[in-house]
């Protein structure tokens, strides 16, 4: 029998030559199809078209505590909510502006904020600055605040995209002065430092008090400038009042030499302060001189176990750092505007995610977060503490 070798190998020479030609003409063509698929219009990731969002505080300055503990709340809200896809499928990227809770620098920091594109602002941290940034932002941005407490930036209606989860002066005011009336002070004196929180906050106390001068007498009514080292004159002044206690209207730096130089002269006057008092910082410019020191405060919302797994990613991003006294009150804030920007689908239709946050009830790491239709947070409140020992124990009236 007569094999054909020279015919056997053709036949599969054949079938390679057609695999060949499937494989290789297609990728003559690749440079053209991608450049067809490159000119069509593409979507967008999360990280290409961010949703970017503000802060506005104190981030500088003798009071950077208090803005750094609004910025570090925020941070924590946006890298969970990132870590869960971020917020409408788009990456949160945050803008900060620092104030040193200076109403001038506030303005900037508002223009700045306001340049840069972003409609969604988380701040400002003190109530004077607030004010004079939310005159900035009018209706182009909807804000919230962590840390303004001063009562007439919700009350007057000026500001109709102005929200806060802090409670607020008049509430604080109220336990400061039943404390008053539950420990029998007959004589109070009042000084402010002529902030618009201080000032405030020393007003309606004044005004509740002399309601009832049968009760007790605002013997000193007076202003003093932040920053001063001495408080000697005006503490002469207390002497002769013979008050029995002083009601300070306030931030902590001032507060701190205040009690320092009241133990040295006046051991017997008890300080009585606003939640500012309630901070770490004034502890260590007071130090043994705060003792004894009564002042209004956050509730202890960092006992669930949510909270403090907060905290300890702060922590472990922060190199141990303190969260402060605002850190879940700003986490609760930004939680509730992400919901409510979610749910409306749209960062750009303030006056529906406004609605959302007033009808919506969010649970936050802070708790449940509803506002009023003032911008005030439903349920929130203050706590009265007394320092003993270095240390806040709660009073109870």
């Amino acid at each position: 029998m007569r094999h054909d070798y020279q015919g056997l190998p053709q036949r599969p020479l054949a079938k390679a030559r057609l695999v060949y030609g499937l494989i290789f003409i297609p990728l003559i063509f690749l440079p053209l199809f991608a450049l067809i698929f490159l000119a069509l219009p593409q979507p967008l990731s999360g990280y290409e078209n961010p949703l970017r969002v503000g802060f506005g505080g104190a981030l500088l300055g003798n009071l950077s505590n208090y803005g750094l503990s609004n910025f570090y709340g925020v941070e924590y809200a946006i890298r969970n909510v990132n870590a869960k896809g971020g917020v409408l499928g788009r990456h949160v990227d945050l803008i900060s502006e620092d104030d040193s809770c200076n109403p001038a620098q506030a303005t900037t920091a508002a223009n700045k904020l306001l340049n840069s594109g972003v409609s969604l602002i988380f701040g400002h941290t003190c109530s004077g600055a607030t004010r004079r940034a939310l005159s900035v932002y009018k209706n182009k941005a909807l804000v919230i605040s962590s840390s303004a407490t001063e009562t007439s930036l919700t009350d007057k209606g000026l500001f109709p995209y102005f929200f806060r989860t802090t409670p607020r002066d008049d509430a604080q005011v109220k336990l400061l002065i039943a404390l008053i009336k539950k420990n029998g002070y007959k004589k109070v004196a009042i000084l402010h430092d002529k902030s618009d929180y201080g000032q405030s906050l020393a007003e309606m106390a004044q005004k509740s008090l002399r309601e009832r001068p049968d009760e007790v007498e605002v013997v000193l009514f007076e202003a003093v400038s932040s920053g001063q080292a001495s408080f000697e004159a005006v503490l002469s002044r207390i002497k002769t009042s013979q008050a029995e206690a002083l009601l300070w209207g306030g931030y902590y730096n001032d507060a701190g030499k205040l009690a320092t130089q009241l133990r040295q002269r006046l051991p017997q006057v008890v300080l009585l302060g606003p939640e500012a008092l309630f901070d770490p910082r004034f502890l260590m410019i007071a130090q043994e001189a705060a003792d004894g020191t009564y002042c209004a405060g956050q509730e202890n919302l960092a006992l669930s176990p949510a909270a403090r797994a907060a905290v300890a990613d702060h922590r472990r991003k922060h190199y141990s750092k303190e969260i402060g006294i605002y850190f879940f009150y700003a986490a609760g804030a930004a939680q509730a505007l992400f919901a409510a920007v979610n749910k409306v689908g749209s960062d750009q239709d303030l006056a529906a995610i406004k609605k959302r946050l007033q009808e919506d009830t969010v649970e936050t790491i802070m708790g449940p977060v509803r506002f009023n239709a003032k911008g005030d947070i439903i349920g929130a409140k203050f706590k009265l503490y007394v320092i003993k020992y270095g240390k806040y124990q709660e009073v109870n009236l």
